[in-house]
């Protein structure tokens, strides 16, 4: 094709995965430094698109995950395809971990997530985590 003079660009795309976007990393990102700088993280699984950490602080309950894409990202809105891929590597996680996950992302004037992620949060019964993110007070637990 170089030698007919026609310009071409190739982008290599699973058939069954939607293509996920090159963006540059944000020097004041939390997640770009694990993700570009080797940040200290606890990865607990990783993928040419994605990665899952726990939590610096442990999160809202045991086996709280963080499932980060490998792009920079504001958030949910901001690229469908890198939300959609977040959510399908969070799902493949689940279903491999096994049990029952609520999966949240969180952005707007009340919510403490500042750059998209998603969280994955196993559930058992009366774990008493009310969402979004506490565990009830003794004064918000329901008379029994």
């Amino acid at each position: 094709m170089r030698e007919t003079g026609a310009r071409v660009q190739i982008t290599h795309h699973h058939i069954n995965r939607p293509p996920v976007p090159r963006k540059h990393p944000r020097p004041d990102c939390p997640f770009c430094s694990i993700i570009d700088d080797g940040a200290p993280a606890t990865i607990v699984h990783e993928w040419h698109d994605a990665l899952a950490i726990k939590p610096r602080g442990g999160g809202c309950t045991d086996g709280h995950l963080l499932v980060l894409p490998r792009v920079h990202v504001a958030d949910f809105t901001t690229d469908p395809v890198v939300s959609a891929t977040v959510q399908l590597r969070a799902a493949e996680l689940a279903q491999e971990l096994g049990g029952q996950w609520n999966y949240l992302t969180s952005r707007g004037p009340d919510a403490t997530q500042t750059v998209f992620h998603g969280h994955l949060v196993p559930r058992t019964a009366g774990d008493t985590l009310a969402l979004p993110w506490t565990r009830p007070t003794r004064e918000q637990e329901p008379i029994r």
